[in-house]
């Protein structure tokens, strides 16, 4: 509902009213279904349906004389996508920066779409002589990267099943899981722990922690990790665990 502190132009009010009939639920609809729901007599449903097909918004589909939401909102959406990166960047950032300085690692925050798990957000150490680079967007394995782990410790059980079931693993070095049973055994230790790690797995002398960002119906949103030298994790992760945890808990209960 718009606020009504705010004037609304009632032919704009009324093609947003349109538009928002369609849900996950209704994906078409016909005309006399939007004008009931809209509370629209069917003539000026159809003035406004007319126009929104004419744009783009809307899509006529002839079988059944259906209208479903237009090709015009893909790239919206890609936008939309973006602009919300954006603000998570710059949130986060200031948190990720003190991570990296005070234990001289790469700290960064991982995104879940589909399964995938990608970097957003990349901070390296000011005054350090050597940074592990990760290119933003970039997909993290599933068996062989800490984050990744994550993705798989919280998939459900039919959807895990099905991931064994096209497995096809790279080793990337020797100590890179490869079966479903060290796979399976990892997943446990992250469960009793509520971290992940990833020591030498996907590139040697190369380690990493990851922490689980969660929604509030405990679904995986993303991760909070940092990567340096294997010395460098061993020696810090424990210290570095709390600040990460907060940042995670940040990201819940002041972004999502």
């Amino acid at each position: 509902m718009p606020n009504r502190d705010i004037r609304v132009i009632q032919s704009v009010q009324r093609a947003i009213d349109i538009i928002n009939c369609f849900s996950e639920h209704e994906l078409k609809l016909t005309l006399p279904q939007i004008s009931a729901r809209t509370g629209l007599n069917i003539n000026t449903a159809r003035g406004l349906v007319n126009t929104l097909l004419a744009n783009g918004y809307l899509e006529h589909i002839p079988e059944g004389n259906f209208y479903m939401l237009g090709p015009v909102f893909l790239p919206k959406a890609d936008l939309a996508a973006m602009n919300d990166i954006d603000r998570l960047r710059s949130r986060v950032r200031p948190k990720l920066e003190l991570i990296a300085d005070r234990f001289q690692v790469s700290a960064r925050m991982q995104r879940i779409s589909n399964d995938n798990i990608f970097a957003v957000e990349v901070v390296n150490p000011i005054e350090s002589h050597y940074i592990f680079l990760t290119r933003l967007n970039a997909v993290f394995t599933l068996n062989a990267t800490a984050s990744g782990k994550l993705v798989l410790y919280y998939m459900d059980a039919t959807r895990r099943e099905a991931f064994y079931r096209t497995f096809v693993p790279t080793k990337y070095t020797k100590h890179t899981l490869t079966t479903r049973d060290e796979l399976e055994a990892e997943l446990e230790r992250i469960g009793a722990q509520g971290y992940s790690t990833e020591f030498d797995e996907f590139g040697v002398g190369i380690s990493c922690i990851a922490v689980p960002i969660l929604r509030s119906n405990g679904t995986l949103y993303g991760t909070v990790s940092i990567v340096a030298s294997s010395s460098v994790v061993h020696d810090v992760g424990e210290q570095a665990l709390v600040p990460m945890r907060a940042l995670a808990n940040y990201v819940r209960e002041e972004l999502l």
